[in-house]
């Protein structure tokens, strides 16, 4: 059976799920801390708590669609439809029933208006429209509004009034977008800052939110730090372009941070940040890969990119931690890398978890995991 993760993708650069290793110095360490809220993770020395496992308890095989590789993000609807995409240099968003057969195909390319040089992050409205956002061959970058059945409705030109690169979109039921990227410092050859806004349905921008952790965020960028920054795209802030967000019940979008441990806003339609709270995979090494929502509580998965071990956190939207799931299992014996990192979708009654993996062909298969004691 292949083993399959996802990867996390922003404009500038396909990024692997992969962290660079490296013993922390004391401004580091204060870091850690600062990110943490008061306290730094450590895997010396963890105590880790007798967990419930994961267990795939279904695979179902679609009959035609093929991957390679996914990327994120992976997102499902309230409808049982799951939707992923191709390779966004070859950008299309596959939506998928739950019986795995595709029922509609958004591709930015063919509106020949526009030269598109990259698919990016999509969202799903409550209305099942999808919204992408997508780089066209200048500087200006848009937002292209789909509906239900994969027809473009609609091409929206984001106007933060500087040149950037917007990594996360999410929509609010109202029409407005929250969206975070990175704006280019004034030194193009500078670590670029974080950028996140309220922008209106036609791509004005509304309001600058200001997020506490960003500057720190941008220090670490400057300085090299690997854990947000790679010497092969030392302007990417991967704290930043790997942000992933969804919209939960309470109306506000959260907003997941690419750090260890995973920093959430909670942001209104209005551009106030509601709250900040952390959620600790309790082991350094561990990275964010994937959240989603579902009703009141946000499922996050954490890997280790070295060992493949994987940790499942579920919290409430304050943050507050409801259970984890440690490794990854099937037939009630762990199993590593059995569900992959390919993380889909999450429902909490009944609770179900769905990853992306695939057959020796290369066919795509949803594996239903289901907590077990």
């Amino acid at each position: 059976m292949l083993k399959w993760s996802i990867r996390l993708f922003s404009f500038c650069w396909l990024l692997a799920v992969t962290a660079f290793a490296q013993a922390p110095t004391a401004l580091q360490q204060q870091v850690e801390t600062n990110l943490a809220g008061g306290h730094a993770a450590g895997k010396n020395g963890a105590v880790k708590a007798a967990h419930r496992h994961l267990v795939r308890v279904q695979t179902i095989q679609t009959p035609s669609e093929m991957a390679t590789e996914f990327y994120s993000p992976l997102k499902c609807d309230s409808d049982g439809n799951l939707y992923l995409q191709s390779h966004p240099e070859t950008p299309a968003i596959h939506k998928l029933n739950a019986k795995g057969e595709q029922v509609a195909l958004f591709r930015p390319t063919a509106n020949p208006d526009l030269q598109v040089d990259v698919g990016g992050y999509f969202t799903i409205a409550a209305s099942g429209e999808v919204y992408e956002i997508v780089a066209a061959h200048e500087i200006t970058r848009y937002l292209f509004m789909y509906k239900p059945d994969g027809s473009l409705k609609s091409i929206v030109k984001l106007q933060p009034g500087f040149a950037w690169m917007p990594g996360a979109v999410s929509v609010f039921p109202s029409g407005h977008l929250l969206i975070s990227g990175l704006a280019y410092d004034r030194d193009v050859h500078a670590a670029m800052r974080p950028f996140t806004g309220i922008f209106a349905p036609d791509g004005a921008l509304l309001k600058e939110v200001h997020l506490e952790d960003d500057d720190t965020l941008r220090e670490m960028a400057a300085s090299g730090d690997a854990r947000v920054s790679s010497p092969l795209s030392p302007r990417i802030n991967r704290a930043i372009s790997s942000s992933q967000m969804e919209v939960a019940s309470d109306g506000n979008a959260y907003l997941m941070r690419w750090t260890t441990p995973a920093i959430f806003y909670a942001i209104s339609a209005g551009g106030e940040v509601v709250r900040r709270f952390t959620v600790d995979p309790g082991d350094s090494s561990y990275r964010p890969v994937s959240m989603h929502l579902s009703q009141n509580r946000i499922a996050v998965l954490f890997a280790d990119p070295h060992t493949h071990e994987k940790a499942m956190k579920i919290v409430d939207l304050e943050g507050r931690e409801i259970t984890t799931y440690d490794e990854l299992s099937a037939n009630s014996k762990s199993v590593t890398d059995m569900l992959g990192a390919a993380f889909a979708c999450y429902t909490v009654d009944p609770e179900r978890f769905t990853f992306l993996g695939a057959d020796d062909d290369g066919r795509v298969q949803f594996w239903i995991a289901e907590p077990r004691n």
